[in-house]
Formats: structure tokens, sequence, C-alpha cells
């Protein structure tokens, strides 16, 4: 399933009339599809008050084709003009066919009883491309139609709403369901787009897949089924070899918890080995509580950082592993800066998966070039500010478009980028998106990102021996820990509310999350 922006969703209806439909066959679906959706729910209309407004573009054209569907079934309706009729086009067209038939009442909005008492009233007057605010005539009689019991519906998306950014303006009719054409509109998962919608339903009008997929900057949408193909399967004679060899380099003397946080989300989340590379200090608080990891200790700098002294301890560590996580709680010294460019280094040569977070990505900025230069096989994880400083750019810059920072970091350094936010945007070097929209406020906390990490980190190791051999797993395992961390967030947060659950409470929803996902 996609999420499309107007643009690319004129795009992918021009894709399929060069494929042989025609706009006015999209229309007919259209109209056809809102309309099964109110059947769905009141499957005998005979006498019941239809009420549909409708506007003078493509979207007043879908409503008189419901106006006539509906009318053919035996409701009696009513089309309200937001606007002048259309005079053109495939609007046009479908209104011409409802003049001549008796049984539909057509009226200017301000002839229109707005307060009778209807079964059925449908939203029709404004599409996709719309954005700012509702003429005043059409906002008020929103704000009259939305007191109404009447079942209400909209035609692809509530007028009023913005399909990109989400934001509605006064007078947005709350709808119990809207009908949405070809794909999801990405305005339409955001707040408070997202909760006028109703129920989101998406309907097929004659646009395969592949009218989709041709489109630059397409972005798919996660979810349960993408996820557990991720995940991989256990057997009876499974072993710990099987699952790979994770090292965590991590930590800091005051920065225990983001070790301790990426290595549980590791453990629960498939890795076969764990081992946490760490100070003394860090190994010390992790091990009181965590008992399925094993330990390399390592020379502190004076301030407790991991001292550039380890180097070739770490580098022998890191040969024998199948993949390595860096940068949680770790600090961006000149000393871990240099461990990190050694570590990027060794996993090109080695072709050894690499996960960058926190600290990691701060030793990054500056210095990007050397994941592509290293061939090295990475997954980021930058919050804006990160994904900020990596592309030298503000956090203003980057939160106006985050996917298109993400994209562009992707580009530049041959990695997987997952730019973490609602939703989460994960991109692969070849230009792949797919958006995340799991998770909740209850991770606005600090520890999350650690959480993440571990969860990534576990998949990819479980997921090694594949990896070597197909490349895309590497993206599939980021898209599944990204959906998987947000998902488990979720169930944390009905049980125990978003304001008392803490990171590590999603870690422990894991083994239910995996549960359902049949891993």
């Amino acid at each position: 399933m996609y999420t499309v922006t107007p643009e690319q969703m004129k795009t992918a209806e021009a894709n399929a009339v060069s494929k042989g439909t025609t706009y006015l066959q999209l229309m007919e679906n259209a109209g056809a599809a809102a309309t099964e959706e109110i059947l769905k729910r009141i499957p005998d209309i005979s006498g019941k008050k239809a009420l549909i407004l409708c506007g003078k573009g493509n979207n007043g054209g879908d409503g008189f084709v419901m106006a006539r569907l509906l009318s053919e079934r035996g409701a009696a309706v009513t089309v309200s003009l937001a606007a002048e009729p259309p005079c053109k086009g495939i609007a046009f067209e479908e209104y011409s066919r409802i003049t001549s038939i008796s049984d539909i009442e057509i009226l200017p909005l301000s002839e229109t009883d707005l307060s009778a008492e209807y079964d059925i009233i449908a939203d029709a007057v404004f599409g996709t491309g719309f954005h700012g605010e509702l003429p005043e005539k059409i906002s008020n009689a929103m704000k009259c139609l939305s007191a109404s019991k009447a079942f209400k519906i909209a035609v692809d998306i509530p007028s009023g709403a913005d399909s990109i950014s989400g934001k509605c303006s006064e007078g947005t009719l709350c709808c119990d369901v809207t009908v949405t054409f070809g794909a999801v509109k990405t305005g339409m998962l955001h707040s408070p787009a997202k909760k006028l919608c109703g129920e989101i339903v998406t309907a097929p009008i004659g646009i395969d897949v592949e009218c989709f997929e041709s489109i630059e900057g397409i972005c798919e949408l996660m979810d349960m089924s993408f996820a557990a193909k991720a995940v991989p399967i256990r057997g009876e004679n499974d072993h710990k070899g099987n699952f790979g060899k994770l090292l965590i380099i991590a930590g800091s003397e005051g920065m225990s918890g983001a070790a301790a946080m990426n290595v549980s989300g590791s453990l629960r989340s498939g890795s076969g080995l764990v081992r946490l590379a760490s100070v003394p200090e860090v190994i010390s608080r992790t091990a009181s509580g965590i008992y399925e990891c094993t330990f390399c200790k390592l020379v502190p700098t004076p301030d407790g950082y991991i001292s550039a002294d380890n180097i070739p301890k770490l580098l022998s560590e890191a040969e024998k592993m199948t993949c390595i996580s860096i940068g949680s709680g770790m600090g961006a010294t000149s000393d871990t800066t240099l461990i990190l460019k050694n570590v990027v280094k060794l996993c090109g040569e080695k072709n050894i998966p690499l996960i960058i977070d926190a600290d990691g990505l701060n030793c990054l900025a500056g210095c990007i070039d050397i994941i592509r230069n290293a061939e090295c096989r990475a997954v980021l994880t930058p919050h804006p500010a990160e994904l900020g400083r990596l592309l030298g750019i503000s956090t203003a810059e980057v939160t106006a478009d985050r996917q298109k920072a993400a994209m562009r970091l992707a580009e530049l350094t041959g990695a997987v980028v997952c730019a973490k936010g609602y939703p989460t945007y994960i991109v692969s070097p070849e230009g792949r998106v797919r958006a995340s929209y799991t998770g909740n406020g209850g991770l606005s906390r600090g520890g999350s990102g650690d959480v993440l990490t571990g969860i990534i980190s576990g998949l990819v190791t479980a997921n090694s021996k594949g990896i070597s051999e197909d490349k895309s797993l590497l993206y599939e395992s980021a898209c599944a820990g990204v959906y998987i961390f947000g998902l488990a967030a979720d169930v944390a947060a009905r049980k125990l509310s978003m304001t008392g659950m803490l990171p590590t409470d999603a870690i422990k929803m894991l083994p239910e999350v995996y549960k359902r996902l049949g891993r």
C-alpha cells in the first residue's frame, strides 16, 4: 500500500490512462466505490434521505456519480451545489447525467435545508488539491451538518483537510468514513485530518500497482505483513549460531542506560549472540540486570569515554561478528570519532552490516563520505537534529520535508536511513521509501532511540546470513525494526498510558508483538 501526495496521485492516474483506462471511467469507479461503502453500512437505502454536497471539480463529479447510483437504489437524493455547476470536463458529463433524473433534487447550497433529518451525508466538495481555509459559506454549512446524526462519508478526503500536512480548516466535517481512491493521501495519516477522516477505506478504482511503482519518491506504507517477512522463523533444530553475532559498541560512564537498552532490544529481537564492548562501569551496571549478554571491557579516557587505545582490541572483536552497532551513549569525542572511522573501514572490508545511532551519528557529522568510500553497508537512525547535522542544514529545514532529507542522506552515503519522527521514513540507497506510522507520544523521552537501535540491530543480526546474499534484506530488516518498535510502544501505551510508559516498557512488549507476527 502506498501513501501519496496530490502530485503523485495525478501521475498515477495519468499512468493508468496511458495503459488504457479513461479519466471518466476512474470517476465512475470512484463514485461506485464510495456508494458501495455506504451500502455496506446501510444495506437497504430505499426511502433513505441522502444529501450530497458537490463542488464543481472532479471531487464533485464523484459525488454526482454517487447521487445517480443511490437514486437507482431507491434513496431520496438531494445534491447541494457548493459552487456554480460545472460547465466542462468529465464533472460536467456526470452532472448532465443527473439533471435528467427527476428523483434527484439539485439545489444551490444557499437553498439547501441543512437542518433536515438526513440519513446519509456525503462530502464531495473539495478534493486532495485543497489547502488553506474553507470559504465562509461552506465552513458554516459543514458546521451545521456536523450536528446531524446522519452517516457521514467523505469522498477521497474531507473538504478542508490538507492532503499533505493534515492541517484542517475550521468547519471541516467530522466523518464516520473517508473513502480515498487508489492510495492513502499523506495528510490523512496526520492530525487533525486523521481524526476527522474517521475510518479510512482505500478503494481500488482501476489504478494498478505498476502505476505507482514508477513514481520517484513514492512512499510505501509499512504494515504487519512487511514486518513479519523480515523476522526469521526459528525452527526446532536451530541454534544460536544460525542467528548471528552482534557486537555493540556503546556507553560511557554517564550513559550506561543507553548501552543496556540497546542490548535488551537486540536480545529481544532475535540476535543469536550479543556482546557489549564498553568501559568497566557500563559493563558492571549492565551485567547486574542482563544475563544473556557477554562483555568486552575497554579502557576509558580520564572523563569516562571509550579510549581510542582500544581500537586494535575492538577491531579484533569486530572481525568475529556478523553485525555491529555503534553509538548509543558513546559520546562524541576525538577518540570515539576515530573509533567510528576504523569500524566503518573494517565493516566495509569484511562486509559486516553496521548500525550507527546517537553519538555515532554525531561523530559521523562532517565526514559522511566515509560510509560510501568504505562501501560499508550501514543503517543510520537520525532524529531531525542529527539528520540536519549530517546534511549540514538546520533542523527546521529537515522538519519541513523529512522524507526529502532522508532521501538525500541515503543518496550521499549509500546507507539505509531511518529518519525518526511521526512517521518514521525508511529510505534505501536505491531510493525506495517506506513510512511507519506506529508509535506514539509515550516515546517522547530519553532512551527511545537506544531501544530502536537495539531492535534494528537484533533483526539485522538474525538476518545476517541472508543479508550477505540479498542486499535488500538489510533494508527490510531496518523497516521491520522501526515498525515493530512503534507497535510495541503502542501496546505499552494501551496498557500503561503514554504518560506512564517508558522506552523499556516497549522492550517488555516485544514478545507480544512477535507473537502477533507469528514469530
